[in-house]
């Protein structure tokens, strides 16, 4: 019977986790380049676990850690010659005051001196490193990033990939994600990623913003079909408390 309590609390502690998941993938829907989040369950191992008359550690936690999408969001067109999408893998280079991050938020815009910056106002870098400062914004970045004034080439964007497994993802062979999420749509790569030069699926689309992967329907049809299940073991939590209890209480019980 008690068995069975920590069966259903571990459930309902995984399902707590996803909850929170899908409620911020869904806060983000709108947010250009974000990457929906996903949750690693340690069911594949607790099962080779029990078959080979283990003793289960998911009692306590089934949860294994979560994970980022990396999939490619769909191009929303804007006109705008500040707007910005990477087609197919990297991230644009900005400097924070807590360093130099990454983000495929391409929703920029110049400020006073006419520096290319972010919605927080953090300059956008070229490959060289340092800021990119236009005339206006009468210039064109082609498909490699580099930006034309009057025809010149005046810089380029600095667009960093970095290493990935065999199968194409950010992540290590225990799947852990080699890059993190940081606050405002960056990221940063773990220690001991490198970074690896951009391959010719790369394509820069001036007047276009990457938006977020997250699809809002499968996302509340998720959050639905989560909080039923959260309720199905709440019940069954409820029935093997009421079973425990006549058994301690009422069970053996001399009339």
């Amino acid at each position: 019977m008690v068995e069975g309590l920590y069966v259903s609390g571990s459930s309902m502690l995984a399902r707590a986790t996803k909850q929170d998941i899908i409620a911020n993938n869904i806060a983000n829907t709108n947010v250009p380049g974000f990457k929906r989040d996903g949750l690693f369950l340690k069911e594949l191992g607790e099962a080779r676990r029990k078959g080979s008359g283990g003793h289960p550690v998911w009692r306590e936690n089934r949860v294994s850690g979560s994970y980022i999408d990396f999939e490619q969001g769909a191009m929303r067109q804007t006109n705008s010659s500040l707007n910005f999408a990477i087609h197919g893998p990297g991230f644009f280079q900005v400097r924070t005051p807590q360093g130099d991050m990454y983000t495929r938020n391409g929703e920029f815009s110049l400020n006073n001196e006419g520096v290319l910056v972010t919605n927080l106002g953090q300059a956008v870098l070229d490959d060289s490193g340092q800021e990119i400062k236009v005339e206006g914004d009468d210039f064109s970045v082609n498909e490699e990033g580099e930006i034309l004034e009057n025809g010149d080439v005046v810089g380029s964007l600095a667009i960093h990939d970095f290493e990935k497994d065999a199968d194409g993802y950010y992540q290590d062979p225990d799947g852990i994600s080699r890059l993190q999420r940081k606050p405002n749509g960056f990221f940063m790569p773990i220690p001991g990623v490198n970074q690896v030069q951009k391959t010719s699926e790369t394509r820069i689309l001036q007047g276009f913003v990457e938006q977020s992967n997250t699809d809002p329907i499968i996302q509340m049809v998720d959050m639905v079909e989560l909080f039923r299940s959260y309720e199905a073991d709440q019940r069954v939590i409820r029935a093997q408390d009421d079973t425990l209890n006549k058994a301690v209480n009422e069970v053996g019980n001399i009339r």
